[in-house]
């Protein structure tokens, strides 16, 4: 591997981490702890799938209980609907590939973030398990401002 592409694949990573890093900035309910940043360019591919196969025994070492956030970071626009499509969809095949190859059986949620950048680069898949706040969704009440009676 040259040195050209060493900086590329640290500049992706990098990327990757601070972008993360801001979303859980925002986010009230917890922090996530990242447990892989793969590069996508293109498609998914063999070389995708074995960098996830990597993956696995510690993710079968994750309680069922947890939540497994798997995000795809795509530099489409939001409102072109194609975007949106392939962005789940790159998400969507190693959802499917975990659950259905490798028999994972934990709850597997998945998310996109789309860029606006003006260059296409490589999506990143980044794997993330959830703080266990997120668990707590369906203690939100709808309006914050009311409590439900039962």
């Amino acid at each position: 591997m040259n040195i050209s592409k060493l900086y590329v694949c640290c500049a992706i990573i990098l990327l990757a981490l601070i972008l993360n890093g801001t979303a859980f900035a925002q986010n009230p309910m917890g922090t996530s702890r990242v447990l892989a940043v793969v590069p996508v360019k293109g498609s998914v591919d063999q070389s995708v799938y074995r960098r996830f196969d990597r993956l696995v025994p510690e993710l079968k070492k994750i309680a069922r209980d947890n939540i497994i956030k798997l995000e795809c970071s795509y530099s489409g626009r939001p409102e072109n609907e194609q975007d949106v499509i392939n962005a789940y969809q790159v998400a969507g095949r190693i959802e499917k590939y975990l659950r259905v190859k490798h028999n994972l059986e934990l709850d597997l949620w998945i998310t996109i973030q789309l860029g606006t950048r003006k260059t296409k680069s490589s999506s990143l898949l980044t794997i993330a398990l959830f703080a266990d706040d997120i668990k707590r969704l369906d203690s939100i009440p709808i309006d914050p401002k009311k409590t439900e009676e039962h």
